[in-house]
């Protein structure tokens, strides 16, 4: 049986790879290249091609869900993984499988669009590929040896706390999510944590093993230096992986090909290189703009979510945010009670305020507008109540208040006056 070829792609290097072959053993049996997609192509005859796709623009995740049939579970999973993604749940493709180890459904979640981008850029340059697999969970995280894995990649790194949970986030967040996960009563706590360090990087991890914290909870942690790319961890992992293979349902690919593709094979390929040079760059710029409207979209979302946190199903936060405006308009009463009153007679004294006080949230319920407010001491917040309670119109009032670290947070309630 021919090596694999595995193939490390990342979504925001379209047009990069990096590669080598793989035997059945989880060993790397060629050198690790790093270069343009198009010189894959010779690489790729007799050979199948995984790719391990960078799981940034992927969501990983497991759910407690009441069934085991698997139709039924591809029906409820876009309903359960709806608060926890900000796409759309009809624009996303979702891969799952039952986890053997306790009672949950592993779940990988992709763009449908970003998925058949990558599928089409591989198809132009004809090199055909078997199957995608999520790079984090390409780690040797295990249960059974009760044991986590952190992995150190440029300005990335890699956490996998079991073999079907990872995440990939910025390299600078990584000692406050592993903290997080450690402190998730949801998760089992690891005997031990490997930590791989690219070789030029090898105190990536310096923070987390001089934490006094980890230390006291007897977690052993196992510094690891690897040389070149994490492919050379990865390939050794990637078959764990395979059931969440993102080449499945309608995105299956079709291996049968027709007995003259042979003698095409150089036409096609050189008409496919002329549409990639002539086509190319207005493909990316169209994919930027419409990266910058999903981003857009997302911040419309994530505003509309803090304003109407008791909102559950946004389709478009644009014609609900004038709905909920309008209502809040029209429950306005003429004793001067309503939200648009009281916020437009606090308003000022929020704006005139010179002491550092940053407001996180308003709600209004029966009348009543709380606001949620964050400083650095508590008279700063006791002053704002006493101006407040000086506009005749309304009445202030502190109800909570707590410290957190070097912060004071409280909660004021504003209500007309009588």
């Amino acid at each position: 049986m021919s090596d694999t070829l595995l193939i490390h792609f990342d979504i925001n290097s379209p047009h990069q790879a990096t590669w080598s072959t793989c035997n059945a053993a989880g060993e790397l049996t060629g050198k690790i290249s790093s270069a343009p997609l198009q010189e894959l192509a010779d690489q790729v005859a007799d050979r199948h091609a995984t790719v391990l796709l960078n799981s940034a623009c992927l969501h990983i995740n497991q759910l407690q869900l009441p069934t085991k049939n698997l139709q039924k579970l591809l029906k409820a999973v876009p309903y359960a993984i709806e608060e926890y993604v900000a796409d759309d749940v009809e624009d996303l493709h979702f891969v799952i499988r039952k986890n053997k180890h306790n009672n949950t459904t592993d779940v990988v979640a992709i763009k449908k669009q970003t998925l058949q981008h990558i599928i089409d850029l591989f198809q132009s340059l004809n090199i055909i590929i078997d199957s995608i697999i999520p790079d984090a969970l390409c780690l040797p995280a295990s249960e059974q040896d009760n044991q986590w894995a952190c992995l150190n990649f440029k300005d990335l790194s890699y956490l996998q706390t079991e073999s079907a949970n990872g995440m990939c986030y910025s390299h600078q967040l990584m000692p406050y999510l592993l903290k997080n996960k450690l402190a998730d009563e949801t998760l089992d706590r690891p005997e031990k944590i490997l930590l791989f360090c690219e070789q030029e990087n090898s105190s990536a991890f310096e923070s987390i093993t001089q934490d006094e914290s980890i230390d006291k909870e007897g977690i052993e942690l196992i510094n690891i230096i690897y040389n070149s790319h994490p492919l050379v961890i990865f390939c050794g992992q990637y078959k764990q992986a395979s059931s969440l293979d993102l080449l499945q349902g309608k995105f299956k690919p079709k291996r049968k090909r027709s007995g003259y593709w042979h003698h095409w094979r150089l036409t096609a390929s050189l008409v496919a290189v002329w549409l990639v040079l002539h086509l190319g760059l207005s493909s990316v710029k169209l994919s930027n703009i419409k990266e910058e409207n999903n981003i857009t979209r997302a911040k419309i979302e994530n505003i509309y979510k803090k304003s109407f946190p008791e909102s559950s199903k946004i389709v478009n936060p644009r014609v609900q945010m004038e709905q909920k405006l309008k209502q809040l308009k029209s429950n306005s009463d003429s004793a001067g009670n309503g939200f648009i009153f009281l916020l437009a007679e606090s308003f000022g004294t929020f704006t005139d305020n010179k002491e550092a006080i940053t407001v996180q949230s308003v709600t209004f319920r029966n009348n009543r507008m709380d606001i949620g407010v964050d400083s650095s001491n508590l008279q700063s917040i006791e002053n704002l109540n006493n101006k407040l309670n000086s506009n005749r119109q309304i009445k202030a009032e502190i109800t909570s208040s707590s410290s957190e670290k070097d912060k004071v947070k409280g909660q004021i309630r504003i209500e007309g006056r009588s």
